[in-house]
């Protein structure tokens, strides 16, 4: 979090992406693989901006099939 600014912390941000995702996985549709996350956040005292991010499920790692979030912006893969 960004020094100085009212009202934000890390906890709280981090609430705010794992409950955003929740709600775009429960509105996705069956066999989506990558599902649009949005959610504002404040990282100076003005007005909050629009994030957006992008939610994928698949394999940890390719030596490990445990399924995994994971959460990138919109350009990356």
């Amino acid at each position: 979090m960004p020094e100085g600014v009212t009202g934000q912390d890390e906890a709280g941000r981090l609430w705010d992406v794992v409950w955003m995702t929740r709600f775009a996985i429960l509105r996705s549709r069956p066999g989506c693989d990558r599902i649009p996350v949005a959610f504002y956040v404040r990282n100076d005292n003005r007005a909050a901006r629009l994030v957006k991010l992008i939610a994928t499920c698949g394999a940890l790692d390719i030596d490990d099939p445990q399924p995994a979030i994971t959460l990138m912006m919109p350009d990356e893969d």
